[in-house]
């Protein structure tokens, strides 16, 4: 996996980047005059109608899979927005100038607002992006489900709705979601370690710069100037690994402002451990971590001592890998599960 190649000293650059996004992206959108608008009339008119009863429309079949989040600078948090389209569903069609390329054109609106006990508060940001595809006839398949994911702006904790809109150019078919989603405190943490949701990724790379503005990225997403392609479904072979990523936050630096905790991995099936990593120490608090689907089998006899030792694959079923973390200065620990398949 690219990812395994990605050094540490790299990843580290990358924190110091991500923390260090401009403070400006947490402001609110600004206000409109009459005849300019974030998001076209036609589909603001929608959200207006339907956020506050969260009812979707399915002009074009769309679903919104999940949020996910990583930390931003000043205590902002950075949210991840993942929605899934079939390519059946997108209408491509044949380029005029070369049949042997089918393009898709669509517009893509999205609308944060604030929530305070459920109701709708402020809108937060807005935003309209060109959401333009192409493929190649002879690879193309209309059943391929592909998700597609919106990131680039920062926001403080709290809670939010998101409004998100597909539709064609001339807005005759509008498909809207919304997704509540909690953006947490960090701030607030004490004597504790948590994570940000864990996920693993197929490649990760450097980009040459960050995205100046919102896109929609296929398959993959944006967080600076790194490309993740994260595994949505948490499915693997055997033969795979996982390749996690995650930050690690409450740790509390020492006199020299580094950084120690011990992270220990351990696998269990039914709430039976299958096997166990020895721990490890890192010295930052983003981690990306290759782990291979391997446990060594340990045969004794009947007084107990060791007659074999062969390393085996994990079998299809469904597991559980149990992150144990420790700061290594404070003491403080915490704890955090992945789930996933093992599959044939």
């Amino acid at each position: 996996m690219n990812a395994t190649k990605c050094t540490m000293t790299m990843l580290i650059l990358l924190l110091a980047a991500a923390l260090s996004l401009p403070a400006a992206k947490s402001k609110p959108a600004p206000v409109t005059t009459p005849g300019q608008y974030f998001i076209a009339p036609q589909v603001a008119k929608v959200f207006d109608a339907d956020a506050a009863g969260r009812t979707a429309r399915a002009d074009i079949p769309l679903s919104y899979l999940k949020t996910l989040h990583l930390p931003a600078q000043q205590n902002n948090v950075y949210p991840v927005f993942l929605f899934q389209v079939k390519n059946a569903d997108l209408g491509f069609t044949a380029a005029a100038d070369n049949p042997a390329l089918l393009k898709a054109s669509h517009m893509v609106f999205t609308r944060v607002y604030r929530l305070a006990n459920g109701a709708l508060g402020e809108i937060m940001k807005e935003h309209n992006i060109h959401f333009d595809l192409e493929e190649a006839q002879a690879a193309y398949r209309p059943e391929a489900l592909n998700f597609y994911s919106l990131a680039g702006d920062i926001f403080p904790p709290g809670n939010y709705l998101l409004a998100l809109a597909l539709t064609t150019p001339d807005y005759g078919r509008i498909a809207t979601a919304y997704a509540e989603f909690s953006l947490p405190d960090f701030s607030r943490l004490a004597n504790e370690l948590v994570t940000t949701p864990v996920f693993s990724v197929r490649s990760l790379q450097m980009m040459p710069a960050a995205d100046s503005k919102m896109l929609v990225h296929k398959n993959s997403f944006v967080y600076n100037t790194l490309l993740l392609e994260p595994v949505l479904d948490n499915r693997f072979q055997a033969s795979e690994s996982l390749d996690l990523f995650y930050f690690i936050l409450g740790a509390r630096p020492d006199a020299g402002n580094a950084v120690s905790l011990q992270i220990t991995y351990r696998f269990t099936q039914d709430g039976k451990e299958i096997n166990k990593l020895a721990p490890q120490t890192v010295t930052s608090p983003i981690i990306s971590q290759p782990i291979a689907f391997t446990f060594t089998e340990v045969t004794k006899d009947a007084k107990g001592k060791e007659t074999e030792r062969q390393e085996k694959l994990l079998e299809p079923g469904d597991y559980v890998l149990e992150i144990e973390m420790l700061d290594s200065v404070s003491q403080a620990k915490g704890r955090q599960e992945f789930k996933f398949t093992i599959v044939e």
